[in-house]
Parts: structure tokens; C-alpha cells; sequence
């Protein structure tokens, strides 16, 4: 009933989040609509996360879509409630006013908490940005973090104009955490830009192998100069939202279920084991959480964690807050990742007392 909020409403909803169905029933998404409309604020939240976790509907979407933008412009309404609504636009936004453009590139810094920044991310990838918004989005690059600065990329693939490419890789150059990036995945994106940004990015490619090809001599730098860390100060930073480990990684009851559980991490792996696993995550894999990457007949590449492998679909867990589901026939290749899904570049975004902090944190952890 989505007009009864209450303890039956959310009930129906958790079941509609949970139920994995390939695709969105025509009703559910009349009753889905009516629930955003409705106005309940914690219905409201909990239709947009059922929303979100449902392939996207492909009938009835006009009305549902017009709720979902009136929540994302509403500036009374909570932060995350906005992006989450805006990520939940079927078949992204096809145009973005000034006001919600501002207010989702002040949500993808590296200080917004992780969900909120990736959601946005995730809008502004999949919505129809016009000239001056990629330039401006290219600019924003310098400042994203590691977990969104590849998402963000998807935005550029609206467009072949040269001199915003010149300006993406421009923007990329500057990043600190050029590093999370992979080198085929950026090709991917610029692919149809002009001989002339093609040739500019290979200057891109190889920083980003040369920065992979440094990684043993930094760590052994890093392990000389390493300050003491402090346990609780590190359990601070592991909860931080410009961290973000405790949105992907479980200790105790908290936590994400991504990537591999860290309760007792401090039992099985030293301080350089530690360091690296941070700093450098695809040096290594556990078992169970090794990178898988498909190939669509298409040419996109999806690399995540193998949540789903059946006859008819392959599930991966991109990251923290997104799944991508891709029919089995319309696969051309799927091998072993050599990248993490955790991102690099967490070393350039912490400062060396945080990054002890958190090596000791984790240390304790047994």
C-alpha cells in the first residue's frame, strides 16, 4: 500500500530492494512513484534505495522521473536524500540546471561522506552535461578522490570536442591520485577524441605506469620515515568519510561487505603488508576478492568483484554503493583483473601521521 507508511509499507519495500528481479514491474514503479511523491521522509528514502537497487523501469518513467527532480532540487530536504533521488533517475538526467549542477559538484570532494560523494559522481556521469558543465566538471577532476575520479570520466564520453580533452588530460595531470586510475579504462573514454588528445594522453599513460613501476622504492621509503601511529586516532580515520575504508571493509559488526572482512587483519598481516595493501592495493589479492574484468561486445569495460555468475547474467561489485549487471550474451571477454576495486592513491590523499594511524588501527585489529 504506498499510501500507508507504515510498519507494512517498509516491509514491502525491503522485500522490493532484496527481490534481484531483471526487471522492474510496471506496478511496482506506479506505487514506487507514489511513495516519492507522497511526501513520508523516511518512506521517501527508503523507495529511492529500493529505486536504486532495481534495474532501472522502463515503462511509467515520466511521472516517476518528475518526483525524483523535484526532491533533487528541493534544498529543504537532507543532502543525501537529494543525490540518492537524482541517482535515481532512470536512464540518468537528460539536462542539469545550474542550481543542482552546483550542488552536486559540491558533493564529490574527498571530505563529503563516501555515499553522497559517489552517488553524485554517479549522476554526473550518467546525466547530459552540456559544453561549460564538462569544462567545469574537468576542473573538478583535480579534486576528486580516487574512488570517483574514474566514475567521473564516463561524463566525458558525451562529447569528441578537442579542446575539452585537452582540458580533461590537462586536469588529470594535476591530480594526486592519478594513480587509482587504469590506463585501459581511460583509453576507453577518449577513444573517439582527435589524433591530437590521443597523442596527449600518452603522456597520461605513462605516469600512470611509471607511478605503478615505483611503487616497491616508495613503499620502502614510506616504511623508513613511518611515524608511530595511535590506535584510536586510526579508528577515527578508518570511519572518515575521506578515507572510506569502513564503507567497503567490515570490523566487528560495522562496516561494508566489498572487500574482505578486517576484524582480525592485525593477526595475519604485518605493518608492511598493511601499508601496502593501503597504499598500493592491486600489489596484491585476497583470495575470493581478486578483480574480474568484462568486455562487452560494445568495447565497455567493467571491473569489479564477482558477486553473480550464471547462464544468463554476471553480477560485480564496482564499488561500495554500485553493482553493474551485464547480460551473459552480451559479453565478448571476462578474465582476472589485474587493477583492485579498491582505489590507489590513498597515500596522496592522507597525511603520513593518518596513514600510521591507520596502519595501527588495523594492526589492533585481532
Amino acid at each position: 500500500d504506498p499510501n500507508g507508511g507504515g510498519a507494512a509499507s517498509r516491509i514491502a519495500l525491503r522485500a522490493m530492494r532484496d527481490a534481484g528481479l531483471k526487471e522492474t514491474p510496471k506496478l511496482w514503479v506506479t506505487a514506487l512513484t507514489q511513495i516519492v511523491a507522497g511526501g513520508d521522509a523516511e518512506l521517501v528514502s527508503l523507495a529511492i534505495g529500493t529505486l536504486r537497487s532495481l534495474p532501472a523501469p522502463k515503462e511509467n518513467v515520466a511521472e516517476l522521473s518528475a518526483a525524483l527532480v523535484k526532491i533533487g532540487r528541493q534544498s529543504v530536504s537532507p543532502v543525501n536524500v537529494r543525490v540518492e533521488a537524482l541517482a535515481a533517475m532512470p536512464g540518468g538526467l537528460p539536462s542539469v540546471d545550474a542550481d543542482v549542477f552546483a550542488f552536486l559538484l559540491a558533493n564529490v570532494g574527498p571530505e563529503t561522506p563516501v555515499a553522497v560523494r559517489s552517488a553524485a559522481a554517479e549522476v554526473l556521469a550518467k546525466a547530459k552535461l552540456n559544453h561549460e558543465q564538462l569544462g567545469a566538471l574537468a576542473d573538478t577532476l583535480k579534486l576528486a578522490g580516487p574512488l570517483e575520479v574514474d566514475r567521473l570520466l564516463a561524463a566525458f564520453e558525451q562529447t569528441t570536442d578537442e579542446a575539452l580533452g585537452l582540458q580533461l588530460l590537462a586536469a588529470l595531470k594535476g591530480s594526486p591520485v592519478l594513480a587509482a586510475l587504469r590506463v585501459d579504462s581511460l583509453r576507453q573514454r577518449i577513444v573517439k577524441y582527435s589524433p591530437r588528445v590521443q597523442e596527449q594522453a600518452q603522456e597520461i599513460y605513462s605516469l600512470i605506469n611509471a607511478d605503478v613501476a615505483k611503487q616497491r622504492e616508495r613503499l620502502e621509503e614510506m616504511l623508513k620515515t613511518f611515524p608511530a601511529g595511535d590506535v584510536r586516532r586510526g579508528q577515527v580515520v578508518f570511519m572518515s568519510a575521506k578515507a572510506a575504508c569502513a564503507s567497503c571493509h567490515a570490523i566487528g559488526y560495522l562496516g561494508g561487505k566489498v572487500g574482505p572482512d578486517l576484524t582480525r587483519i592485525g593477526g595475519i598481516r604485518n605493518e608492511r603488508d598493511l601499508l601496502e595493501s593501503i597504499a598500493f592495493p592491486s600489489a596484491s589479492f585476497v583470495r575470493s576478492y581478486e578483480s574480474v574484468t568484462v568486455v562487452t561486445h560494445e568495447g565497455k569495460v567493467v571491473n569489479g568483484i564477482l558477486r553473480k555468475d550464471s547462464d544468463d547474467e554476471v553480477v560485480l561489485a564496482i564499488n561500495a554503493t554500485e553493482e553493474a549487471r551485464i547480460a551473459r550474451d552480451q559479453i565478448e571477454e571476462m578474465r582476472l583483473g589485474t587493477v583492485s576495486v579498491m582505489p590507489s592513491g590513498l597515500d596522496q590523499q592522507l597525511t603520513r601521521e593518518q596513514l600510521a594511524d591507520l596502519v595501527a588501527f588495523l594492526r589492533a585489529a585481532k
